[in-house]
């Protein structure tokens, strides 16, 4: 489990006093951990609040998400080009139609 942070361990890390810490709590930027009866935060979602990307999946999960991604994009600019000519020979029916 992540190693819990006090308001005051925010406050040093930050640079900033107790009494905005608990500002940002009262205002909900940030938030403590439920079911615990101190107010303590986890290092995670300080981490994410600091804009540090926690992956939460392993390396290789990592790689082939980015593969699929790729794959997809690829078949997305065909359908594209797919639609593409389709809308142009219907286009085309249309005007030789009309005539």
């Amino acid at each position: 489990m992540d190693r819990l942070l006090t308001q005051q361990d925010l406050a040093d890390r930050w640079q900033v006093t107790v009494n905005t810490i608990r500002d940002w709590r009262l205002q909900g930027i940030i938030t403590p951990v439920k079911g615990i009866p101190a107010i303590r935060f986890t290092e995670q979602h300080i981490a994410e609040l600091e804009g540090v990307k926690l992956e939460k999946v392993s390396p290789l999960q990592v790689k082939r998400l980015e593969r699929e991604l790729e794959q997809t994009k690829k078949e997305n600019e065909r359908l594209k080009g797919i639609i593409a000519n389709v809308i142009a020979e219907t286009s085309q029916v249309l005007q030789e139609v009309a005539r």
